[in-house]
């Protein structure tokens, strides 16, 4: 008997000493955590809190939206078009005239002319700051020439931070107090083979927005800018898309590379009325699969569809009632609308309407059905 209970006091000791021994490797475990990762983890725990407190604020502003919102702006506002060489020259010109700063913000940067133009502005203490992103699709070296030409000349170039956003898409170049919201990449095609647009704005308002976001993304800071009339992927472009097609009471006249967004496919379906006519026009190298699904679909009168060989396309707008009209680097795909960064903006000066309706009713005329 007392044989068995010395060896029942002994597995108690036994076991008791294990489980204060478990206890105590689980308390350590956590206060080495602490000591070595808790900065880190109680700063991320903080940073998605805050990035979903900034999300829901962000929708929030654009379940707001209204295009009634949309003004004619209170100074110039102009549209360019290309393939056009004289606009290069302009750019360039301009570059170099320039007397206080030239923020760039550009998805692929290999055009020479821009290049010296941003280095000889930096060397006359123009304030030059530039963001490229670092991974193109299918193009991962695409900027790296440039970027170290830049680092070379000391020019304060820096890539895109991946945690904000999926891939840096805009085409953004501020010059003192002119922005140029653009479809287009600081490539030499863009100046001579692509239809592209650019929208060049001189309103105060907007172009204080256009550098507080260039500001954001250079220092790779989570936030986000609104205006009325901005289009900021991933947080506000897609809202403010859907309400401009969903407007439409007359007709919808377009340009897109690409469509690969159900969303917006299910809202032009619903658009496919006597009331509304929709026209496309998209490029001669659009080969996706649901490129026939498309041909078929636009067979009704309301509906009409042309491709253009040249000049190459690459614009992306919408021109809604011949009353609104959008311009940006935002593609018609969910990628772009939800997570890219993008910039585009909305329009409702009738003289650029004017000049944009001119150029697409060329290009739909000559466009093969």
């Amino acid at each position: 008997m007392i044989l068995q209970r010395n060896a029942r006091s002994s597995e108690w000791f036994l076991d008791m000493r294990y489980k204060i021994f478990q206890i105590v490797c689980v308390l350590i475990f956590f206060l080495s955590f602490g000591y070595f990762f808790g900065h880190e983890y109680w700063s991320f725990h903080e940073t998605e809190t805050e990035k979903k407190i900034f999300e829901q604020q962000a929708y929030k502003q654009g379940q707001d939206f209204s295009l009634e919102e949309i003004n004619e702006p209170s100074q110039e506002i102009e549209l360019w078009e290309t393939p056009s060489v004289e606009l290069l020259k302009k750019l360039v010109r301009e570059i170099d005239e320039a007397n206080q700063e030239v923020l760039v913000e550009v998805y692929i940067f290999t055009e020479r002319d821009l290049r010296d133009a941003l280095i000889r502005a930096h060397k006359r203490w123009v304030q030059v700051q530039i963001l490229l992103e670092n991974n193109p699709y299918k193009a991962t070296y695409l900027n790296d020439n440039h970027y170290e030409s830049f680092m070379d000349a000391w020019v304060n170039v820096r890539w895109s931070d991946p945690l904000n956003y999926s891939l840096n898409h805009s085409k953004l170049l501020i010059i003192d107090n002119r922005a140029y919201v653009a479809t287009w990449n600081f490539s030499y095609s863009s100046f001579t083979k692509n239809r592209d647009f650019f929208v060049e704005v001189v309103d105060s308002e907007i172009v204080d927005k256009l550098k507080e976001l260039f500001i954001l993304d250079f220092n790779h800071t989570q936030s986000w800018v609104f205006h009325p009339q901005l289009l900021v992927s991933p947080y506000s472009s897609r809202q403010k898309i859907e309400e401009l097609l969903k407007s439409a009471t007359k007709s919808i006249d377009f340009y897109f590379p690409y469509m690969t967004d159900r969303w917006l496919d299910e809202i032009f379906a619903q658009q496919r009325t006597e009331e509304v006519k929709i026209r496309w026009v998209v490029g001669q190298d659009y080969t996706d699969e649901r490129w026939v699904e498309l041909m078929n679909k636009a067979q009704s009168k309301n509906y009409i569809l042309r491709t253009m060989k040249k000049p190459k396309l690459h614009a992306k707008a919408i021109l809604v009632d011949e009353k609104y009209l959008y311009i940006g680097s935002i593609n018609y795909s969910t990628y772009s609308l939800d997570e890219n960064r993008e910039v585009g903006i909305i329009i409702s000066d009738t003289e650029v309407i004017s000049k944009f309706q001119s150029i697409f009713e060329s290009d739909f005329t000559f466009g093969k059905q």
